[in-house]
């Protein structure tokens, strides 16, 4: 049995609408979770296997992935290798999933590529319907074939073992910090979940391991001994890690074998530094680092890491971290650079996520609190945010609870001159068009 699929596909909002149409059903996610691996491979093979034409990067963790995956994408871009980047979620633009190692395509190859899929769906059996995130992930590989891309780095959505990226046999996975997250999917430990990650591992292909907790360590460390994969550690491997930051730019030091490396950044923060330092190490390892790639991470700048925008004489930074780990480094970084200034933090969380640690970071650093929806895609309990951070608030604290994100960034100027806006993909990707 097959089904038509009549939307035809003009310019990039018909784009959207067609990945859109295949979303999953409320409360059908957990049984197409049950058998995502065999219906996507069964996609793939459908669209004639692309993600066979190509070289690919594998990477999973709770934190860091998208800033890792376009470092590792620009590298092997200076080097020579025409080099897709596949990332999730995007936060202001559909196309930020699928680029040319962070630069866009033109929009005819989007479209081009967008209609190929759409026609070879009318003969794709009815009964193993994909959802969205598959379509997205098996489009992501149509386009760089189609484009001519020889290599790849692709992001994992969620997790790793059930995960729809994981239908692909990469030369090198990256595995990143490991934080209490999706807990209802992935468990509600942190060796449950590094467990669910590890599995992008491959039989005898590298994996390089960031900096850790000792027991998502063991996990990766015992998946990639079972699978004779060489181990490059990042707490082994990298040598004299120095990070500085400050009003006048960010310094970054290491050194790997006898080799130092010294750089000036435009990502803030110290894990932005630490995913530099690994993607530099894995790009040594692999044979494709180059100055001109060394060159091209100094100036990189992705959407929604610690993304500073002015305001007239104001100024807010809009920032992505979701879990606690990321939450205490962004509020760290933000502070070192702006604690003398008068200051607020607009705060979004989706349901699922660990927003009671999250509050209580930005409680102990900020005076003034604005919680707010982190958009319609996801669920937000404002209530119970708004209720959590009033009930833990101190003395002279002001916590309020504002609907919409813009009017909570416009509230939180009236009180202060640079605004950290914190908590959720969602929430940033709503301020796409606000501010100059």
């Amino acid at each position: 049995m097959v089904y038509i699929v009549c939307i035809m596909i003009g310019n990039l909002s018909e784009l959207d609408e067609f990945f859109m149409s295949y979303m999953p059903a409320k409360g059908s996610t957990g049984a197409l979770r049950e058998n995502r691996l065999w219906r996507m491979e069964s996609l793939l093979r459908h669209l004639g296997s692309p993600e066979k034409s190509l070289a690919m990067y594998h990477l999973a963790g709770s934190k860091g992935k998208g800033t890792t995956a376009t470092i590792v994408a620009r590298l092997l871009e200076a080097s020579g290798k025409k080099t897709g980047l596949y990332m999730s979620p995007h936060v202001y633009d559909l196309r930020e999933r699928f680029t040319l190692a962070g630069r866009f395509f033109t929009t005819e190859e989007y479209l081009s590529t967008a209609e190929e899929l759409r026609s070879r769906l009318e003969s794709f059996p009815q009964n193993l319907r994909p959802t969205t995130f598959e379509l997205y992930t098996a489009y992501a590989y149509m386009l760089f074939r189609d484009t001519g891309c020889t290599y790849a780095v692709i992001e994992t959505g969620l997790g790793g073992r059930l995960d729809a990226t994981n239908t692909i046999d990469p030369r090198a996975v990256i595995l990143l910090p490991i934080e209490l997250e999706h807990t209802n999917v992935l468990g509600d430990t942190i060796e449950k979940i590094a467990t669910e990650k590890s599995k992008i591992m491959r039989a005898h292909r590298p994996a390089f391991i960031a900096r850790n907790t000792d027991e998502a360590k063991q996990v990766f460390v015992a998946e990639a001994l079972s699978l004779e994969c060489p181990i490059h550690m990042f707490d082994d491997e990298i040598k004299d890690f120095v990070h500085t930051e400050s009003m006048s730019g960010n310094e970054l030091s290491f050194r790997i074998d006898d080799e130092r490396f010294t750089l000036l950044p435009a990502l803030c923060s110290k894990a932005a530094a630490e995913n530099i330092a690994l993607a530099i190490l894995l790009a040594k390892r692999e044979g494709f680092l180059t100055d001109e790639g060394i060159s091209e991470v100094e100036k990189l700048d992705i959407p929604g890491r610690f993304e500073r925008r002015k305001y007239g004489s104001k100024t807010a930074v809009f920032e992505v971290a979701h879990t606690k780990n990321s939450v205490e480094n962004a509020v760290r970084t933000f502070f070192d650079l702006y604690g003398d200034e008068r200051t607020a933090c607009v705060f979004g969380s989706v349901e699922g996520k660990d927003y009671e640690s999250m509050l209580d970071i930005i409680l102990a650093g900020f005076g003034d609190i604005a919680i707010t929806r982190a958009g319609d895609f996801k669920r937000t309990d404002t209530a119970k945010l708004y209720d959590y951070a009033a009930e833990k608030c101190r003395a002279g604290q002001v916590v309020t609870c504002i609907q919409d994100a813009k009017d909570a960034l416009d509230y939180a100027f009236s009180r202060a001159d640079i605004i950290l806006v914190i908590g959720s993909f969602y929430l940033i990707g709503q301020f796409g068009e606000h501010g100059a």
